[in-house]
């Protein structure tokens, strides 16, 4: 039987997991020019990694712990839906665990293994080596696994949990129209790290994700307020819209 305990778990998971990426993300943008930093050169991302590393570090260590806030969030959202042994609930789920995963892979390079060409560049390692190794690993960790494979992961997760939401009495149909909708911009945008004409798709990758992340705040919000006896969500209407478009805004 799923109590309000449950809805309640699933909606503070959300939340912790959004405030994190907003959070980092925006610190990053700070102090690291995130994220335009992953297409600088290798010596001018070290240089502004060592100088700010006391914040860097900690700040993309919490943001490779969203990887298992999403996986914990995606199972227990799967276990809310009363269907929860439909095929199209299973895949969703393996593509939020998937999301998770790459995610936490990206990531976690950057408080272990970065600081370690860090320290490099105060050897007598040349600077064409280390630009090189760094460079490799940061087009395959940072762009292969953890934006392109991310992303597609994302994308396939919104969108399919979205189907599922327009046709669940757990959530309001809008909410699961939100979801395709940004389910399906996102695959365009995890298309940017291929390069060439692609990398025109890296302008949807701010506003975007801002939507992403508005549209699991009202997710948790939702579940808040979901009826413990019917499973039914709460209703949402222009007024919901309206303030959720100010807030992607801004």
């Amino acid at each position: 039987m799923i109590t309000k305990t449950n809805y309640r778990v699933t909606a503070i998971t959300i939340i912790i997991h959004t405030l994190i990426l907003g959070i980092g993300f925006n610190v990053l943008g700070v102090v690291f020019e995130f994220p335009d930093i992953l297409r600088q050169s290798a010596d001018y991302r070290l240089t502004l990694f060592i100088e700010n590393s006391s914040i860097i570090i900690p700040v993309y260590y919490l943001l490779a712990l969203t990887g298992f806030t999403q996986i914990i969030f995606c199972v227990l959202l799967h276990h809310l839906f009363d269907n929860n042994k439909s095929g199209l609930l299973r895949l969703a789920t393996i593509f939020g665990i998937l999301t998770g995963i790459f995610q936490a892979l990206g990531f976690i390079r950057w408080p272990i293994v970065v600081p370690y060409f860090a320290e490099a560049m105060t050897s007598n390692v040349p600077m064409e080596t280390i630009s090189f190794v760094e460079g490799m690993l940061n087009r395959y960790a940072g762009m292969a696994v953890g934006e392109h494979l991310g992303f597609v992961c994302q994308a396939a997760w919104t969108t399919l949990i979205g189907v599922i939401m327009v046709k669940h009495k757990l959530f309001s149909h809008r909410i699961g129209w939100a979801a395709v909708i940004i389910g399906l911009l996102s695959f365009p945008m995890s298309m940017e790290p291929l390069g060439g004409f692609l990398t025109i798709f890296g302008e949807l990758t701010w506003p975007v994700n801002a939507a992403w992340n508005i549209w699991l705040v009202l997710v948790a919000i939702s579940l808040l307020r979901t009826n413990e006896e019917t499973g039914k969500g709460m209703a949402v209407g222009w007024k919901t819209a309206i303030i959720s478009a100010v807030i992607w805004i801004i």
